[in-house]
């Protein structure tokens, strides 16, 4: 956004005529970083910067250098030199602004229509002109007197339903911003006469149901956030299909094709789109669409005609019925950072992602059909340390695969399959990167390797054998599996009744603990005693779990860093153990939802640490004594 600003105030200047203003302002960005103009710069996951702030001294000193060139012009109607003011941000009112080239208007204000007919009709050297989330329902045909607008933005005007036909003689367009415009129908019928268009950002735009004719006459353009592929509806006779993006080679960033159709005579228009030219894009999503009652139609060999360039960073399919990828289709993308699929029903076979180097991320949702990651032999008897899997992954996320049982099948006979047990090898291959990794309605998972350096895991709707074999191993490799875990969340665990005491040992850098509707957990046992850098630590919804009778190991002392304390909806929970007076760290302690808690224990009045005390919804408590105590402490308790 900050580029295409300069821009279109004229502020970079091509050293010939094939020079690309992108460039040129990035190279421009990245010098004044690295001298400290700009400062605290953050990047996405593909290494990107979005997002930096201005040195505080440097921003000062702007505006004073800008003087009267800049004002912020609001309802106290501040005076200033018309004839010298060049960039404008407007409050509540606006006067005569003829010389503005630059005018932003306050987020989430409301402008009428009369109001931006005056802002078009006065302010014709206007440049530049910012006016996302003003309330906008109608931009007026008077837009188009404004001939020198460059960059427009009416990005979160989610009223807009369609544009004036007389935008496009604004022919100096450079950036147009409809971002969040949730309710915009179509775009411009002439989008062809804007020429000089180079970014049309249309993310959010929900409501498109095709591409105007033309489109592809743009050839200047950088950035199509989305192309939305007519599938039948309304504003056939003037849609461009998929050819529109064959010239398109420009392009960079990210490109959403939306709309796509299952067929058989599908492969030529998918072809057409010529996404292996299009070597500056690196984001692509590939959405189809399904109806009911649809002909069941491999798109295997149809993807063929829609693969990328090899630069291409992320990917994400939705709603792509092959059963497998064609050959050679997703690994010859080596510089992939993160792939998703998501919806993929019929999808069976994955290729050896594993071979994707640089992949540090991998989101797998609703495969219906898929058993394991991967289908070839993925141990080593021989070796004599784990195999390095997956080398930069980091973020691994499993969702509604109700069929997954494992990693990986290996042929034990021409006629069987068989899963690979983690007890058959012990030097299971191990992810080595691997932090964060999520595990929801995954039912019928049976096994998983080694993660080494894993630092969150959720593990939700799916088996506690899989963990419970990670948390028991032994390895001869350091560190030991989940030694650097600092979060577990465990919800809806339907087979867990006990942490195993051997297992928890593993567990010396956890921090946050949530156990959350594990209707069978009777006991913690003595093992939570061992994870000695517990910080915060949750227990709700658990049926068969009597916290009263778990004073043993809350007497070892062990729990000498948990500061939260959250428990809820414990049925079997009459008082709480006496060990509680162990917790001197403990700063929060919250209790809800437990009907038959009778009595606080006499413990709890040695938690010489504690700050908050919520008690709610329990209704045969009865804090007699404790009251005075807790109101000594400044404590105030809630039972309703």
């Amino acid at each position: 956004m900050l580029i295409n600003l300069w821009i279109a105030q004229g502020f970079i200047k091509p050293a010939d005529k094939n020079g690309c203003l992108e460039d040129i302002a990035n190279d421009y960005f990245m010098e004044l970083l690295w001298r400290s103009f700009f400062q605290e710069a953050q990047t996405d996951e593909l290494g990107d910067i979005d997002k930096c702030k201005m040195h505080d001294f440097m921003h000062d000193l702007a505006i004073e250098v800008s003087g009267s060139s800049f004002t912020t012009f609001d309802s106290e109607n501040k005076p200033f030199d018309e004839s010298k003011t060049h960039h404008v941000a407007i409050g509540d009112h606006i006067d005569s602004l003829s010389a503005v080239t630059m005018l932003f208007s306050k987020a989430s204000m409301s402008l009428t229509e009369e109001t931006l007919i005056a802002i078009f009709s006065s302010l014709k050297l206007l440049r530049t002109l910012d006016l996302h989330c003003t309330g906008i329902d109608v931009v007026p045909g008077s837009v188009s007197k404004s001939k020198h607008l460059r960059y427009l933005d009416l990005s979160g005007n989610s009223k807009i339903k369609k544009l004036p036909d007389s935008i496009t003689r604004l022919q100096n367009l450079h950036t147009l911003r409809l971002r969040f415009c949730k309710q915009l129908e179509e775009l411009p019928r002439d989008i062809k006469k804007f020429i000089n268009l180079r970014h049309l950002e249309i993310d959010g735009c929900d409501c498109l149901t095709c591409m105007p004719r033309g489109l592809g006459q743009l050839t200047n353009l950088m950035t199509l956030s989305v192309f939305v592929v007519n599938s039948g509806g309304g504003g056939a006779g003037n849609s461009g299909g998929l050819d529109e993006l064959n010239g398109l080679n420009s392009l960079r960033e990210k490109l959403e094709i939306r709309g796509l159709v299952h067929g058989k005579d599908v492969a030529s228009g998918y072809k057409a789109v010529n996404l292996k030219d299009k070597q500056h894009i690196h984001t692509l999503e590939l959405k189809w669409t399904y109806k009911m009652g649809e002909t069941e139609v491999d798109d295997e060999m149809q993807l063929e005609g829609l693969k990328p360039h090899s630069n291409l960073k992320k990917l994400s399919l939705e709603k792509f019925r092959g059963v497998r990828f064609p050959n050679n289709w997703l690994l010859s993308l080596t510089n992939l950072v993160s792939v998703r699929l998501e919806s993929c029903k019929k999808l069976t076979y994955l290729p050896s992602l594993s071979q994707l180097t640089s992949l540090n991320s991998l989101t797998l949702m609703e495969l219906d059909d898929l058993e394991y990651i991967e289908d070839s032999n993925m141990v080593s008897s021989s070796s004599s340390t784990p195999i390095a899997y997956f080398p930069s992954l980091k973020e691994m996320q499993f969702n509604r695969c109700p069929k997954l049982k494992g990693w990986c099948r290996r042929m034990d006979s021409l006629a069987k399959m068989m899963v690979t047990w983690m007890e058959d090898y012990p030097l299971l291959p191990s992810f080595p990167l691997l932090s964060k990794l999520t595990f929801e309605d995954c039912p019928m998972l049976t096994s998983i390797p080694t993660f080494p350096h894993l630092e969150r895991l959720h593990l939700f709707s799916a088996s506690w054998k899989p963990l419970q074999q990670t948390m028991m191993m032994n390895v001869a490799s350091s560190p030991t599996p989940l030694s650097e875990l600092k979060s577990l969340a465990l919800t809806t665990i339907k087979d867990l009744r006990s942490l195993p005491e051997e297992g928890l040992r593993n567990l010396i850098s956890i921090q946050y603990l949530s156990i959350d509707c594990c209707y069978r957990l009777e006991t913690l046992f003595r093992g939570i005693q061992h994870l000695t850098a517990l910080q915060t630590l949750g227990l709700l919804y658990c049926d068969e779990l009597d916290l009263g009778k778990e004073d043993d190991w809350m007497q070892e002392q062990g729990l000498k860093s948990l500061h939260t304390l959250t428990i809820e909806g414990l049925p079997k929970l009459v008082s709480l153990p006496e060990g509680l007076r162990s917790l001197t760290s403990l700063q929060y302690l919250s209790i809800n939802s437990c009907k038959r808690l009778e009595t606080l224990s006499r413990g709890i009045k040695h938690l010489i640490a504690l700050q908050t005390l919520k008690l709610r919804c329990c209704d045969e408590l009865d804090l007699g004594k404790d009251d005075h105590w807790m109101q000594g402490k400044g404590l105030r308790a809630s039972t309703l």
